[in-house]
């Protein structure tokens, strides 16, 4: 199809975009890769790139041996999935080693068999961070051209962030304290800057309003997102047939730990400009946006 719509989904990181890509997996009008995201506009650089592909590398490696494992067990559907990620994978790596001078390659491999589908989604939430000159490109590939934010409260935001990169470096052993260790630094500003800088919805928001005509920007609060008026808005937006959106399923939410009481009164206090910004450029705050922000007041 000549007239499809090319859709990004750029974050915001730990917003519900893992939640979208299954939505958008799953129907029948809308074609996407199996593998969620493919790091192409961000790893133009080539360390970022070389880094990119080693990740790529370790992760097919893994999927290699679970295929082995389920073809054992004789898990044929298990088996079907995983090949096709593989296969995915295999041609994105292909993609990102060859030359780009121009994008055809990157669009050849997002779009291969999606004749007859409406759209042909990317979802890389670190596509956000990118410059304008960047979100131009990317917007400039395909006549018809759409990009997706998610925003969640930025306090959830920030402290289910928090708990995947503490539990990626340490695992899941002393998670709690080592997630409120590592939330009292990145509030003084002494690290993990690059994960405060996912939650900055204001930055984010106005460049891609700079870049992308208003009729081609949705911003979805994640928490309005999973239900059905939410789900309804979204499919409207890209043009899809509305289906029943799966709102019990919940993706990589995380290990569990609990936020000390006062730490989370300073976070508030840390995001206020957040949520301030957010209530009166994007609308009115969902119910938990409120309830975490008068932590700054209790």
């Amino acid at each position: 199809m000549t007239d499809q719509t090319l859709l990004y989904c750029v974050g915001a990181t730990k917003a519900g975009t893992s939640w979208l890509y299954r939505m958008l997996h799953g129907h029948p009008e809308c074609l996407v890769r199996d593998v969620k995201e493919a790091h192409y506009w961000d790893t133009f650089d080539a360390k970022r790139c070389a880094g990119q592909l080693s990740a790529f590398a370790a992760n097919h490696s893994k999927m290699l041996e679970t295929r082995e494992m389920v073809r054992r067990n004789g898990n044929k559907h298990r088996e079907a999935n995983l090949t096709r990620q593989i296969d995915d994978m295999v041609g994105l790596v292909d993609v990102l080693e060859s030359p780009r001078d121009d994008d055809a390659r990157y669009w050849a491999w997002l779009s291969s068999g999606g004749e007859g589908k409406r759209v042909v989604a990317e979802m890389t939430p670190a596509y956000g961070l990118l410059d304008e000159a960047m979100l131009t490109r990317m917007s400039a590939l395909r006549p018809m051209t759409k990009f997706v934010y998610l925003i969640r409260d930025p306090l959830d935001r920030l402290w289910s962030h928090i708990r995947m990169v503490v539990s990626r470096q340490h695992g899941d052993a002393n998670l709690e304290a080592r997630a409120n260790d590592a939330m009292a630094k990145v509030i003084a500003g002494q690290k993990h800057a690059d994960v405060a800088e996912r939650g900055d919805y204001r930055a984010t928001i106005e460049k891609l309003r700079r870049v992308v005509p208003a009729s081609r920007l949705l911003v979805e609060f994640s928490e309005r997102l999973m239900t059905a008026e939410g789900w309804a808005r979204v499919c409207a937006f890209l043009g899809l047939t509305h289906i029943a959106a799966d709102k019990e399923r919940k993706v990589h939410e995380g290990a569990k730990a609990r936020m000390d009481a006062g730490l989370a009164a300073d976070a508030v206090r840390f995001l206020k400009d957040q949520y301030d910004w957010v209530a009166e450029n994007v609308g009115p705050l969902p119910l938990n946006w409120q309830n975490n922000l008068a932590r700054a007041y209790a």
